[in-house]
């Protein structure tokens, strides 16, 4: 069972205001899970197609199911759908879900969750590269005259990067293994990786929290140091 707590205050407004779309006012009480969690990219269906999200950005983005309930897309099963009631998270989300023709209030579904996977790619004309497919899923780019994510790519074509897709931290990430927008990869080889190996590629340690009608958030943690909370735990044992 994770601590209880009471919301004080979020100190950064456009956080503020995705929270409260959600029900999740100063005042609420919340509890912080205690448990790891192991996270997967999704392949989903949007408005514009099909989309691949990395596990990050899968559990910022919160759908209002068919049948009532809401849960992150990263919580979703094969083949529920509803629509986007918000994001927990910053503009880098929004902006990336936008270039992938998704936006809030449309309507997704989830096709699958994708295992661990390890992409081999060349880098200019020497340096080669590994990653796994949560990063495959932040490029975006052009190939054969079509703007696709590299997790899309066909092998031996050549994929301009045109956008790093998510905030700071996701272009961070991508730009510490020498990818910029402009840069040239080659798809080489994918093959399958084991589970810590695709786990690790994604955003840092995430802070659980689920709210009192069940609806589980996860937050980074530069989030989680900007929401306030009283800790009922403590106080209920004064």
């Amino acid at each position: 069972m994770g601590r209880s707590l009471r919301l004080a205050a979020v100190m950064h407004p456009a956080l503020e205001q995705r929270l409260s779309r959600m029900g999740l006012y100063p005042g609420c009480v919340l509890r912080r899970e205690d448990e790891e969690v192991a996270l997967q990219p999704v392949r989903v269906l949007g408005p514009m197609g099909e989309a691949t999200l990395s596990a990050g950005m899968a559990a910022k983005v919160v759908v209002h199911h068919d049948d009532g309930h809401k849960t992150p897309i990263i919580e979703m099963l094969p083949g529920e759908a509803g629509h986007i009631e918000g994001l927990t998270s910053g503009t880098g989300l929004e902006q990336a879900l936008a270039t992938l023709g998704v936006r809030e209030d449309d309507r997704i579904q989830l096709l699958r969750k994708i295992p661990p996977m390890r992409y081999t790619a060349r880098l200019g004309e020497r340096q080669r590269l590994y990653f796994t497919e949560s990063v495959a899923a932040k490029l975006w780019g052009e190939l054969d005259g079509r703007k696709i994510q590299f997790a899309n790519a066909r092998r031996e074509h050549p994929f301009v990067v045109t956008a790093i897709l998510g905030g700071d931290a996701a272009r961070e990430q991508v730009e510490a293994l020498g990818i910029h927008t402009g840069s040239t990869l080659v798809l080489e080889h994918i093959a399958a990786a084991n589970a810590v190996q695709g786990s690790r590629d994604d955003a840092g340690t995430r802070i659980v929290i689920t709210s009192e009608d069940g609806l589980r958030l996860y937050l980074g943690q530069d989030q989680a140091a900007r929401v306030i909370v009283d800790d009922q735990t403590q106080e209920s044992a004064a």
